[in-house]
């Protein structure tokens, strides 16, 4: 059985490439067909409409607005229970110094929908701040981004903070300010075809159970994380304090009611969704 995955090149989908080294999903009978995907949630969500790929790790906000939004998919399970630390950033020589100021702000973001614009909208609610003064700098993915905010051609950049350390530790960003998703980080969401061809995936989750048990019992895990993800040991091991992988439990209720009330409010959705209608 063939099953195409996709997630963005970051340590919490280390799990997945341990699997397939280990052989956890061959185990299963599986043939796990792994795509990265520097885009993040937005360009993952075309995909499984296009029926590219039967199986994204996608942030919950994301996920849930573009199933709303007409993506023929479902939430399956959540996948890292634990918030995702966003970095606030700007170019280093950009004269913002506090999130909290008021007044219009270009954000770079990978695409409209994605999770580095609903998590701009999110950190303006919370710090009480108008959403008509955001406008938006579609850049693609970090890399674009990069090169906006050293032009000043955008303000911020809301990305999570690990994954952007060496850029703020090499002068080329800087760190304003943080923003953890209020809500689990991170969910599998399966296309209906492939819902519908595949029908049973406990075999998959089976082998990401295994891949987790066994990056826990390596020698020095963060060590690891750093080597692969060319980051620095003290963010590794900060990051890998509070990575929580899920334990195959569905979307909550209650989590779901607050994610899609906030979207509501932040105008990425004109009406909250049913919980059966995007989560199985």
């Amino acid at each position: 059985m063939k099953i195409r995955c996709g997630g963005v090149p970051e340590h919490f989908n280390y799990p997945w490439h341990i699997a397939i080294e280990q052989g956890f999903f061959a185990a299963e009978g599986i043939e796990l067909e792994w795509t990265d995907y520097k885009g993040g949630t937005g360009a993952m969500c075309q995909d499984l409409r296009a029926d590219v790929i039967d199986v994204a790790t996608l942030l919950t906000e994301g996920a849930i607005a573009d199933i709303a939004n007409g993506n023929p998919s479902f939430i399956d399970r959540v996948y890292v229970e634990s918030p995702l630390i966003w970095g606030i950033h700007t170019g280093a020589h950009s004269s913002h110094t506090n999130p909290n100021a008021a007044g219009p702000i270009t954000y770079a973001i990978s695409r409209m929908g994605s999770g580095s614009h609903l998590m701009a909208l999110v950190d303006r609610m919370q710090r009480g701040l108008t959403l008509q003064d955001a406008s938006w700098n579609l850049i693609q993915n970090l890399d674009g981004a990069r090169v906006s905010l050293q032009k000043n051609e955008s303000d911020y950049f809301l990305w999570e903070k690990n994954m952007t350390a060496p850029y703020v530790y090499n002068g080329e960003l800087k760190r304003i300010g943080e923003c953890p998703t209020p809500w689990p980080s991170v969910v599998i969401t399966i296309s209906n075809i492939a819902g519908d061809r595949i029908k049973n995936f406990e075999g998959m989750y089976r082998a990401l159970a295994k891949a987790i048990t066994f990056i826990q019992q390596l020698p020095d895990p963060a060590q690891t994380i750093a080597d692969i993800y060319t980051i620095k040991i003290e963010d590794a091991r900060d990051w890998y304090s509070r990575i929580f992988w899920g334990n195959n439990a569905s979307l909550s209720r209650i989590d779901f009611d607050f994610i899609t009330n906030a979207l509501v409010e932040a105008g990425i959705l004109t009406n909250k969704p049913t919980y059966t209608s995007i989560c199985k």
